[in-house]
């Protein structure tokens, strides 16, 4: 087990203009850029208290956009590739782990929140890994997860512009294996799954609204998002040197761009393909 410090409240970025700072980033993927910030806006909204833990964390860039530096971050993930780019990018102040959800390397009570962005649906069992995401949070702390929604397939652009229901089911069937999604859980659902766990819902906010999810869908199509085509090779990072994918972005995404930022400026409602959860460690 390992000790852990900093009981301070974290800050978040909530002023910043996340669709701007990730198509920087994800120059390569816009269409990526824009669910990252949808998702990004909608969890610097939270209040995070201290110390937290970020379950699945990667290489750590979509944890500093919203929380940049600061003390009490602690970051863990089954990705082994990911770790040394955690490690290396100053994010993870109180250390990265290698850590499957099932059995983490930390005390129980240790955080004041743990949070994991677009992990859990990967995960064929999540009602096995919750148990340790309660585990670990002390009482009154946070669980903080966002998630495709329930509505996540029947918002796709593809779904919608299905000639019938066998090809619409097809198209949500090939999303499902292209993103490696397991389920899509509604509210309800989440709020069974956290009471059985000890963690009692207190918000459940759709994002990604129904324009955004055409947009989203189509956009992943046109840039060969998940795809091996000729444009997405050419906008590969690796050859970024060549001068051709960052071109080729731009020229596309210019008539895209108004679009995106609208549906970045309305991101909630009734309807959403991702799902924004918070539960609370009951005492």
């Amino acid at each position: 087990m390992k000790p852990v410090t900093q009981n301070r409240a974290l800050s978040t970025r909530r002023d910043r203009n996340y669709l701007d700072a990730f198509l920087e980033s994800y120059w390569f993927a816009p269409p990526v850029a824009l669910w990252r910030s949808i998702e990004a806006k909608a969890l610097s909204e939270i209040d995070f208290p201290g110390p937290m833990l970020d379950f699945g964390c990667g290489d750590g860039m979509f944890t500093e956009a919203i929380f940049g530096k600061q003390p009490g971050v602690y970051g863990c993930d089954i990705a082994v590739a990911e770790l040394p780019s955690a490690r290396s990018s100053g994010v993870y102040t109180e250390g990265v782990e290698f850590a499957d959800g099932h059995a983490l390397p930390y005390e129980t009570g240790a955080f004041g929140s743990v949070y994991s962005n677009s992990v859990v649906e990967h995960i064929p069992d999540p009602e096995n890994v919750l148990p340790e995401l309660a585990r670990v949070l002390r009482p009154g702390g946070k669980l903080v997860l966002t998630v495709p929604s329930d509505q996540f397939r029947s918002l796709l652009s593809g779904v919608r512009k299905a000639p019938n229901a066998e090809a619409a089911k097809a198209y949500s069937d090939m999303i499902d294996k292209r993103f490696a999604h397991h389920h899509y859980h509604s509210p309800a659902e989440w709020a069974a799954l956290f009471e059985k766990v000890g963690v009692t819902l207190s918000l459940a906010r759709y994002y990604i609204s129904p324009a955004a999810m055409t947009l989203w869908d189509d956009m992943n199509a046109e840039f060969g998002i998940g795809q091996r085509t000729l444009l997405s090779t050419l906008m590969a990072p690796r050859l970024r040197w060549l001068g051709v994918g960052p071109s080729m972005t731009r020229s596309r995404l210019a008539a895209r761009l108004p679009d995106m930022r609208a549906r970045y400026a309305d991101p909630y409602g009734e309807q959403g393909g991702g799902l924004l959860v918070v539960g609370t460690r009951n005492g």
